[in-house]
């Protein structure tokens, strides 16, 4: 029997996936429609594999996606050809707040454990076996490499400015590893590069983030305090988790990450919010000290300078 689709639309504006001219891979128990030019705003479609022989998925990976098919058409082409096959994908397309998004797709998914990925990565075929692995050591949260390859450097300014962010790591103490914040919560971009380290982190990357689903809504999911693109919302959960277990960051959960400046890039240039989203964070988690003060002041002309199209 095929695999089902279960759709989910508030204003019911959108014909069903399964009616149109879609690309569809299938292997063996195992089919997914690519139908991203389909998803407009404020819609849901949840891919269910093993919905008709009543069976729940292990793992739910959820997809928040806005105004990239091109890269979201490869995100599922990858998500295709994983070899651990027991998975549903929720996709969400909505412009709003990333946090109250990913808090929905949080709450709709009905794994066990709960990945969410961008829309601009792309998963080896062993990814989703390895983060299912992971957890067996009895971890809360797992994460991995977010590889940035080359053709894709240029879309990030820890690999344009290298001169900035060298002096950026120096003056802040930036760990080296990835997954670990600094005393003045600067994070570490170590994760973005070729990668060995195992063990511990802070913090999951957002990207790139495995959580169990029942202690991350006991934890209280993604606050909703953040807004617009949200940033810091995977963080300040990552620290909540910390309360029932560890966070794992392992080389083998490795994914490749394809940063786009289609979508809700253009959100990104604006200052305000990204500048409260980072105070809301770091009078939540991080001690005052005078290179916290410095380090507001470096963020706030980072954003400045940003708005300004300077960089």
């Amino acid at each position: 029997m095929p695999p089902r689709l279960v759709h989910h639309s508030k204003h019911h504006t959108h014909p069903p996936i399964d009616d149109v001219n879609s690309r569809i891979p299938e292997g063996p128990r195992f089919g997914m429609v690519l139908a991203p030019n389909l998803l407009g705003d404020d819609f849901i479609n949840v891919f269910r594999p093993y919905d008709a022989r009543g069976m729940h998925p292990l793992v739910s990976i959820v997809i928040c996606t806005y105004g990239r098919p091109e890269s979201l058409n490869d995100l599922l082409f990858s998500l295709s050809k994983q070899t651990f096959r027991n998975f549903e994908i929720i996709l969400l397309s909505q412009k709003g707040d990333l946090a109250r998004i990913r808090q929905e797709g949080l709450e709709l998914s009905k794994g066990d454990y709960v990945s969410f990925v961008d829309d601009d990565v792309y998963c080896p075929p062993t990814w989703l076996y390895s983060v299912i692995q992971a957890f067996q050591e009895g971890v809360v949260g797992v994460t991995g490499p977010t590889e940035i390859t080359q053709e894709f450097k240029e879309n990030r300014d820890c690999f344009k400015f290298k001169r900035i962010k060298k002096f950026q790591d120096w003056l802040f103490n930036v760990d080296h590893r990835p997954g670990y914040l600094s005393g003045c919560g600067a994070p570490s971009f170590a994760s973005n590069f070729q990668c060995d380290y195992e063990g511990k982190v802070d913090y999951l990357e957002c990207c790139n983030m495995s959580v169990k689903r029942k202690e991350a809504i006991n934890a209280g999911g993604f606050n909703s305090i953040y807004y617009r693109t949200s940033e810091w919302c995977e963080v300040d959960l990552s620290f909540k988790l910390h309360r029932f277990g560890t966070l794992s960051f392992k080389t083998n959960c490795k994914l490749y990450h394809r940063p786009s400046k289609a979508g809700v890039y253009k959100e990104r240039i604006s200052t305000q919010h990204r500048w409260d989203n980072f105070k809301e964070f770091q009078r939540r988690w991080v001690k005052p000290s005078f290179r916290r003060l410095l380090y507001w002041g470096f963020t706030w002309v980072y954003l400045k300078m940003k708005s300004w199209l300077m960089i």
